[in-house]
């Protein structure tokens, strides 16, 4: 035996080894596709719609323009956000595979009004008839959008966002007073 002044030295811990870590990282990840799985399944996967009574109400009641609404959409086509601040009306769709659009609406002139949402320098592509009404495309305004505007009166409307041609011109056709 040692004398009574030796102490025992300290023990280095125990190496862990892989099959610990991948233990103990299962544990884990059960639970969380668990939930997921489970969450899905109660529905909540779908984007919450916005209800835009309200804000349309501000615009009629600001009645600085006649005002446009999407009506008659197919199905996937959801408004995400609605605001109308300092004349501007904006409302925020996603497309049904999942295209990201906004729907501007105002009395500010399209000279004022493209640069502020398309970008500084977009180029004009040219006029397209959609649904009767005379519309201008735009691109390179933003990296990897389009954009299609329409001067009426009082009213310059532009559909901008990351999705299809032929979406935005759905879009644009849904488009009634």
């Amino acid at each position: 035996m040692g004398s009574p002044t030796q102490q025992e030295a300290p023990r280095a811990p125990k190496a862990r080894r892989p099959r610990d870590m991948a233990l103990s990282m299962l544990v884990l990840i059960i639970p969380v596709f668990l939930i997921v799985a489970f969450y899905r399944y109660l529905g909540h996967e779908d984007p919450p719609v916005v209800d835009t009574t309200e804000v349309y109400g501000s615009v009629q009641r600001a009645g600085r323009f006649e005002l446009l609404r999407p009506e008659g959409l197919a199905d996937g086509w959801r408004i995400a956000s609605a605001t109308y601040t300092d004349g501007i009306l904006r409302i925020g769709i996603t497309a049904p595979d999942s295209g990201a659009l906004q729907l501007v609406e105002s009395a500010d002139p399209a000279a004022v009004l493209v640069p502020a949402v398309i970008g500084k320098t977009p180029h004009d592509d040219g006029p397209a008839t959609i649904a009767g009404a005379e519309w201008h495309r735009w691109s390179e305004g933003r990296p990897g959008e389009r954009a299609i505007v329409r001067t009426d009166g009082n009213r310059t409307v532009i559909i901008v966002g990351h999705a299809k041609q032929d979406q935005l011109d759905q879009l644009a056709g849904s488009l009634r007073a």
